[in-house]
């Protein structure tokens, strides 16, 4: 069928753009289990397969590397679900400070791998105590992760004004412009990671085969260092070949493009439900929604990002979803202490906004919280909150006692 508009509401068409999508968007699918429509089954299969695959040696794997698969540090969140989640691996980046507190990573990077192969010594065990400013980052969830990726700049842009304008310029989440590895002089907003280190779900896959795996392709094809000196797995690089930018790592990206959006856990009970729905406006006027946004909605089919390397398909274009976050860097006061490689030194002690959803099915299994894994409780992470997050951290110590029940009620549904 063909939708036609009047003449007069096409000339107003700031007005018409803006309506066209609200109406023609769709809500993301939400699942643990089944993928989102991008692919075939064939080919989610295949995609499956590589991402849960355990790399060897003679594939590349190592020297030094975190771990051996891709589902190692990303495992399903649950029995019968798809692999994708946060987990219990643990990233570990170090420095050390010099005069005047300026950061120096420690040699060969930030990123030091907790294994090797062999009779190799991983590079944890041979780090200076001269290093010693170490964090730990917990793996994040990658469900969802294809509709985040198809957000416009521009969106996130506007986003940080708006906080800004809200907050009389109080909360300002910082954007990072970062390179696309699959274009070339191009850059885009940051928004995957802990650092917000990356805009496409290619250049996330190529960079994590490389630095958690040790396995090169076309996107990163120079191996680790073993704290700054060379090494050589005997694998001529870059090992993952075939297609464009290696068969694997446009695979893996395949897979969490497909990956469904986090389900959430409402409560059947009617009663329960009004407690949630309620705990959800109590999480609005303590101020958690300036930065843990409840809806975001990805660009329309058929628009080229990545530097215009990727064209958004169907399945991902014109989706509402629901993240509780920003994906921008923020100064909350949970640190981390370290200042990763790209970053400017004002960007230290920032970190992106933790997406919420999912939140739900990570308390149930047991999960720790913030950036580092150091916080147990809901409460523990709320007043935590410092810097240009402590005005909402006060709101939420002095909530009665059955506001604050509820907003708990709906963290936990999330």
């Amino acid at each position: 069928m063909v939708i036609r508009f009047p003449r007069l509401l096409v000339v107003q068409a700031g007005v018409l753009v803006v309506l066209a999508m609200n109406l023609w968007s769709q809500e993301a699918p939400q699942s643990f289990d089944s993928q989102n429509g991008l692919l075939s089954q064939q080919q989610f299969i295949e995609a499956r397969k590589a991402f849960e695959e355990i790399e060897t040696p003679e594939k590349g794997l190592g020297i030094h590397f975190n771990e051996a698969s891709c589902a190692a540090c990303h495992p399903a969140p649950g029995a019968r679900r798809l692999p994708g989640g946060s987990g219990p691996i643990t990233e570990i980046r170090a420095g050390f400070l010099g005069f005047n507190n300026e950061f120096f990573p420690a040699p060969g990077g930030t990123l030091i791998t907790t294994r090797a192969v062999g009779n190799a010594t991983p590079e944890i065990k041979a780090l200076s105590d001269k290093q010693n400013i170490r964090d730990r980052f917990i793996t994040i969830s990658l469900f969802g992760a294809g509709f985040v990726e198809a957000v416009a700049d521009e969106d996130l842009r506007k986003i940080q004004r708006k906080q800004m304008t809200d907050s009389n310029g109080r909360i300002r989440g910082v954007i990072r412009d970062v390179p696309i590895l699959e274009a070339q002089g191009s850059t885009g907003v940051g928004r995957f990671g802990w650092a917000a280190q990356h805009t496409s779900l290619l250049s996330f896959s190529a960079d994590a085969y490389r630095n958690e795996m040790g396995i090169t392709s076309p996107l990163a094809p120079n191996d680790n260092t073993f704290l700054g000196d060379p090494v050589d797995d005997g694998v001529a690089d870059p090992e993952d070949k075939g297609k464009e930018f290696g068969t694997d790592v446009e695979l893996f990206t395949s897979f969490m493009r497909s990956l469904a959006a986090p389900p959430r856990l409402l409560p059947e009970d009617k009663k329960e439900r009004n407690e949630v729905e309620e705990g959800f406006k109590v999480f609005k006027s303590t101020g958690c929604s300036a930065c843990h946004l409840a809806e975001l909605e990805t660009v329309s089919e058929g628009t080229l990002i990545n530097g215009r390397t990727y064209r958004v398909p169907k399945a991902l274009g014109n989706k509402k979803f629901h993240p509780y976050g920003d994906f921008l860097l923020h100064d909350i006061g949970t640190g981390p202490t370290i200042l990763r490689e790209g970053m400017p030194p004002e960007s230290r002690g920032k970190i992106r906004t933790a997406a919420l959803w999912g939140l739900g099915t990570r308390l149930a299994s047991g999960q720790l919280l913030l950036h580092d894994g150091t916080a147990r409780t809901l409460e523990d992470v709320i007043l935590r909150h410092k810097n240009t997050a402590a005005q909402e951290a006060e709101e939420f110590r002095r909530l009665p006692e059955r506001d604050r029940t509820r907003l708990l009620k709906f963290l936990r549904s999330l």
